[in-house]
């Protein structure tokens, strides 16, 4: 009787046994799914190691062959102003240039019959309009500057009297720059009051470079007086034939300049240049830009000229 008592006290610690691991593993599945679907994501990195990163593709390959990834580099298209200078004789030559595409800026001589009326035909076309500011000359009077010239022995009060009525005759004006004036454009006190005549009138002015001893860029600076001297005239007027030499030399040379400021004048010969070279010129990359725009984008410190361009030339 006794040996029976003990198989059935080892029975039921055997049966106990089992229900304690049968409770265990269920209060384990229990705990697993009560903790959130976050915290069951990949251990923390250890201290000092940044997380993983996203590679882009391009960074991923350069990874795994060694190689640096591609650099994309920003190319700067050239850019080139042209101002074509004496409209106000020839109203057939300026209808040319106005069928060209392309925005050209005009600069009309005072006082001729076809001054206002060029003016007025150029603004008509969405052009830049620019009074075409006659200056004594060296060589005078041999070599003559035209109606509504400045002289160099001007009182201040007869240049703003004789500026004021040259721009009366050509409305529209946005800018300014000298016809011929090789003598006065080096006289510091007279072109002064020029300046402060075009900065009340909130113009800007282009030296046409016809002396190299000019004046103007340091008088601009201290007039604040936005400005740009320009870099090449394209044509000749004993030699029409340069246009086309120029435009297309410039365009063989345009990994040599960023930005140029060319002047022209309306002969056949150089209308025709235009017209054949614009469009070429677009083709290859080089910007036709407003002429108000690049002289904006040359103002501020060391801004006030060319890019270096050692490619001028001169004229009286």
């Amino acid at each position: 009787m006794k040996r029976r008592k003990k198989r059935r006290s080892s029975g039921r610690r055997g049966t106990r046994t089992a229900l304690a691991l049968l409770i265990a593993c269920i209060a384990g599945i229990v705990a697993v799914w009560l903790i959130p679907g976050g915290d069951r994501g990949s251990a923390p990195a250890p201290p000092g190691v940044p997380p993983a990163v996203e590679k882009t593709p391009d960074a991923a390959e350069s990874e795994r062959t060694g190689t640096p990834p591609a650099v994309v580099r920003k190319v700067e298209r050239k850019k080139i102003a042209i101002l074509i200078d004496d409209i106000g004789y020839d109203p057939g030559a300026l209808r040319r240039l106005l069928a060209i595409d392309a925005p050209l800026a005009f600069s009309v001589l005072p006082r001729l019959p076809h001054s206002r009326s060029s003016a007025e035909a150029i603004h008509r076309a969405g052009k830049e309009v620019l009074l075409h500011l006659p200056m004594e000359p060296h060589g005078y009077p041999d070599r003559d500057p035209g109606r509504g010239a400045l002289f160099a022995s001007m009182t201040a009060r007869e240049i703003r009297k004789t500026v004021e009525e040259d721009m009366k005759s050509v409305p529209h004006a946005e800018g300014v720059n000298n016809h011929m004036g090789s003598k006065f454009m080096e006289e510091r006190e007279p072109l002064r009051v020029v300046f402060d005549v075009l900065s009340g009138q909130g113009l800007y002015f282009v030296d046409s470079v016809t002396t190299e001893a000019s004046a103007a860029r340091e008088l601009a600076r201290e007039e604040a007086l936005p400005f740009t001297p320009r870099d090449l005239f394209i044509d000749d007027a004993e030699d029409r034939g340069w246009a086309r030499v120029h435009l297309e030399k410039l365009l063989e040379t345009r990994n040599d300049w960023h930005e140029l400021l060319l002047i022209g004048h309306p002969y056949p010969e150089t209308v025709a240049a235009l017209e054949e070279m614009i469009p070429r010129f677009k083709s290859g990359g080089i910007e036709l830009v407003p002429l108000s725009a690049l002289v904006e984008s040359r103002q501020g410190p060391g801004k006030s000229g060319p890019d270096g361009n050692q490619n001028r030339n001169r004229t009286p």
